[in-house]
């Protein structure tokens, strides 16, 4: 795991010391994260960053800056682990912070395209490989079309239908209402299906990955 947090003595009545990881629960893992257990992080790391690293993607699309956020995701973890109430709650927790960290990237590079550091305010990707060429084209495209949304709209449709998240747990993430979240959503479909004519890599991807899901 790339972080390293100053080594503590664990705790021998802490339950991460005395049961198997995969009997750990998330609760546990905080509430020994809290009393400064080193191990519990990297379980946590190990547990949840697969998890967190496809919000960014799924937000930001193939992109060089993941691992760095990703890295500023647990990096806020370490600090504010103390003041989470309810540790069966992390995964949303952490999903929360990613969200926040996309949002102020996007801030970031709107900044940066204003005093013309790069012409779009992006880094240069990273290099992937697609398991198809038509896919490949298809995610391009639909990333293509949710740089030019706003930061919720893009966030909402992100997290519902490239992560599959529940429309609460959107709103979570969000700091949102439901139906604020809803909004957002639908104002994001409509553009991108407008954007189709522009993009006709999308046409598939609509009519067979979102059409199902409200």
């Amino acid at each position: 795991m790339p972080i390293s947090p100053s080594p503590k003595t664990l705790d021998p009545q802490a339950n991460i010391a005395r049961f198997p990881i995969e009997r750990v629960s998330d609760a546990e893992l905080v509430q020994a994260a809290a009393r400064g257990d080193s191990r519990a992080i990297g379980v946590i790391w190990d547990r949840h960053a697969a998890a967190v690293r496809r919000v960014l993607r799924g937000a930001l699309g193939p992109d060089s800056a993941i691992e760095d956020l990703l890295q500023e995701v647990f990096i806020a973890l370490l600090r504010g682990v103390s003041r989470i109430e309810q540790g069966c709650a992390l995964r949303a927790y952490l999903t929360g912070v990613a969200v926040r960290q996309v949002a102020l990237e996007l801030r970031r590079r709107k900044v940066r395209r204003w005093v013309t550091l790069t012409p779009t305010g992006q880094l240069p990707e990273l290099p992937t490989r697609a398991r198809d060429s038509e896919g490949r084209e298809a995610l391009r495209a639909l990333h293509r079309v949710l740089e030019k949304l706003g930061t919720r709209e893009r966030l909402a449709f992100a997290l519902r239908h490239i992560e599959g998240m529940e429309i609460l747990e959107v709103a979570r993430a969000l700091g949102a209402s439901e139906s604020t979240v809803r909004r957002a959503r639908a104002t994001a479909r409509n553009k991108i299906e407008r954007s189709v004519k522009h993009e006709p890599a999308l046409e598939s991807y609509l009519s067979k990955g979102t059409e199902a899901q409200p």
